[in-house]
């Protein structure tokens, strides 16, 4: 088997039909599975995707395990030496995973690689995603002092500083909405932490895979659409429990692979939080819930 094909879904059963659709669709010359792990899911997506896709190993767990969790399940089974971590709000409109899987093998040792992603791209084939740098405490004190009209200016997000026009580039990490790692790495390094439930679990994981050297790249010849988030739109309007998780895992990343800045970081971490009870976009109890949290968590 090349490549395993795994995607976690939690109550997107239209994205996972189209999803799923698109990669048989236009997956060929290769040979692949597809896997999906259903993370206790209450709208039907179990029962579509064995009357619709029969072919898909279907594993169905009993409680959300998050992201993380639930694709080192799927990997488990995998049979591929190739492992493809793919979020079910995306759409393939070409043979992507074949591309991709031809440039990793013929460049693995040459370059160094341990994971490769693609561009992302919206409906309008709008660059949306890929990766970045990894998370630092200095990068992340820089994200809290841009939100400062004045700096934002002298230091915007930019994405043309990534050399977009090359057939590949190094990034610090790939998004693990089309995360591409062989199966002996992942197992090498343990898998996704079941530290984290969501968010951060793939910088963390690239993370450890540089400590033996290898790096994670971006292959810019093919392009996957990403609805960009739209898996969680199934919790309409601001989500105070989705931004808990966020700062939870984000604090967590950085205690594990910055230590050694970490406690500059809290302290402004701590000074920005404050701040939250301001924040109009959720109600007061939320906010001092979100406060109260991520304090409890140094």
């Amino acid at each position: 088997m090349d490549v395993s094909i795994i995607i976690v879904n939690f109550n997107t059963k239209e994205l996972t039909q189209q999803c799923l659709a698109s990669i048989f669709e236009h997956t060929k010359d290769i040979e692949y599975e597809v896997i999906v792990v259903d993370n206790a899911s209450v709208d039907g997506s179990q029962n579509m995707i064995k009357k619709e896709f029969p072919n898909v190993l279907l594993i169905e767990s009993s409680v959300n395990l998050g992201f993380g969790r639930g694709n080192n399940l799927g990997a488990e089974r995998a049979q591929g030496s190739y492992l493809f971590f793919l979020n079910s709000d995306t759409l393939l409109v070409e043979n992507s995973i074949k591309k991709m899987l031809e440039f990793f093998i013929n460049n693995e040792g040459r370059l160094k690689i341990g994971s490769l992603g693609c561009l992302l791209v919206d409906k309008d084939n709008n660059i949306n995603g890929m990766g970045d740098e990894l998370p630092m405490c200095r990068s992340e004190i820089q994200k809290y002092l841009n939100r400062l009209p004045v700096l934002r200016y002298f230091y915007p997000k930019r994405i043309d500083k990534y050399p977009l026009n090359d057939i590949f580039f190094e990034i610090g990490y790939v998004i693990g909405a089309d995360l591409m790692i062989s199966k002996n790495i992942f197992n090498s390094l343990g898998g996704f932490s079941p530290d984290f439930f969501m968010y951060y679990e793939e910088s963390d994981l690239q993370a450890r895979m540089r400590k033996s050297g290898l790096i994670s790249g971006i292959y810019t010849q093919t392009q996957i659409i990403h609805l960009e988030d739209q898996s969680g739109t199934q919790i309409k309007g601001y989500n105070n429990k989705k931004r808990i998780i966020n700062h939870l895992s984000r604090n967590l990343y950085l205690k594990r692979n910055d230590s050694d800045n970490y406690n500059i970081y809290k302290k402004v971490d701590r000074f920005i939080l404050k701040f939250n009870m301001l924040n109009k976009k959720y109600t007061s109890q939320e906010n001092k819930e979100y406060i109260d949290t991520i304090l409890k968590s140094y």
